[in-house]
């Protein structure tokens, strides 16, 4: 409960929506700055020098900001609540090994990916080295004696598919299955509801984004992440074996209206990320678990969220204005609003 109070106050330090909404109808990116002054990420932008403000120096302040108020949490927990939110912010690692992942994949080596600032502390992981490899081989040799270890037994799959996703669905079940193990040792409904829709989320942009590329119904399950919360193994099972257009007539409620938006961005081409309407959703959740979950366990882990989603936005907002898109493009791209 002293959890659950404390982040009822971290809360209010989060950007109101409709703030996010005027930030992106700014006109430009120093606009957007100048009113970020008002906010917790003040004191970091007001230290950049005007001739260095640039979309990519904006987004290193959103995102070390972002990993500050994720590990900010545990340590105001106590044992397995403690545990399992330490065990949730390793997603900022395994992000990070994604995009080194498919950076080599590539074939430009020598090209540094954007990685998400992460102090030393907390990662188990030299990704000094990491970059420094040649390919993904190399990659995950490196990974051998991390948590990590066993995505050596994924190669294969990677190799005949040539396709990333194999390697980082590999990632998204070892990360998973360490949450999940925390999740039934501490009570409340809402940390297992926001944390098994997350996996079940996961789950249906893997089989997607893998049917797409018409990969075989085996290799598609193999793949996916061994967990599930509200997606049976019957109706994972169907999905796979069907045609992309079944999709929302195969699953029910929110995630029918789902596989529609996901397949109408596969057939029309659009550039949109197929991602965004899975954690478009996930945001959803989050922000409505704010006002389910007041006094549950589930309220901290929808805080986290929703910090990740204002993260994710400011980020949108800055590129979009450097690459001087629309004041409708830009919205279009925002997430949990």
């Amino acid at each position: 409960m002293y959890l659950v109070t404390r982040v009822h106050g971290l809360r209010t330090h989060l950007i109101a929506p409709s703030d996010v909404r005027i930030l992106a109808k700014a006109k430009t990116l120093r606009d957007v700055s100048d009113n970020l002054l008002k906010t917790s990420y003040a004191a970091e932008i007001s230290k950049l020098p005007t001739e260095e403000l640039d979309a990519a120096a904006l987004e290193e302040i959103f995102l070390g900001i972002l990993v500050e108020r994720f590990f900010f949490v545990p340590r105001a927990a106590t044992g397995n609540m403690q545990d399992l939110l330490n065990r949730y912010c390793t997603r900022f690692e395994v992000e990070n090994i994604k995009r080194t992942i498919r950076a080599k994949h590539g074939g430009q080596p020598e090209e540094e990916p954007k990685l998400i600032p992460l102090p030393r502390e907390h990662t188990l992981v030299n990704f000094g080295a990491l970059l420094k490899a040649n390919s993904v081989d190399e990659v995950v040799a490196l990974l051998r004696e991390t948590p990590y270890g066993s995505l050596s037994e994924e190669l294969q799959p990677y190799r005949e598919t040539d396709a990333t996703t194999v390697l980082e669905a590999a990632l998204d079940g070892i990360y998973f299955g360490k949450v999940w193990k925390m999740v039934g040792k501490v009570p409340g409904h809402g940390l297992r509801d926001l944390i098994g829709e997350e996996m079940d989320l996961r789950n249906l942009l893997i089989a997607f984004s893998l049917k797409a590329r018409e990969l075989s119904p085996s290799i598609v399950e193999d793949t996916l992440i061994p967990l599930s919360y509200r997606l049976p193994e019957t109706t994972l099972r169907s999905l796979i074996q069907s045609r992309l257009e079944d999709a929302p007539g195969i699953l029910s409620g929110r995630y029918s209206k789902l596989a529609s938006e996901a397949v109408g961005l596969l057939k029309s081409g659009s550039s949109s990320s197929l991602e965004r309407p899975f954690f478009k959703q996930l945001y959803d959740d989050a922000s409505l678990a704010l006002r389910t979950y007041s006094l549950d366990a589930g309220y901290v882990v929808a805080y986290l969220l929703l910090c990740e989603c204002e993260a994710k936005n400011l980020v949108s907002i800055a590129i979009g204005k450097q690459l001087n898109l629309s004041e409708e493009e830009i919205a279009q791209g925002l997430l949990g609003i």
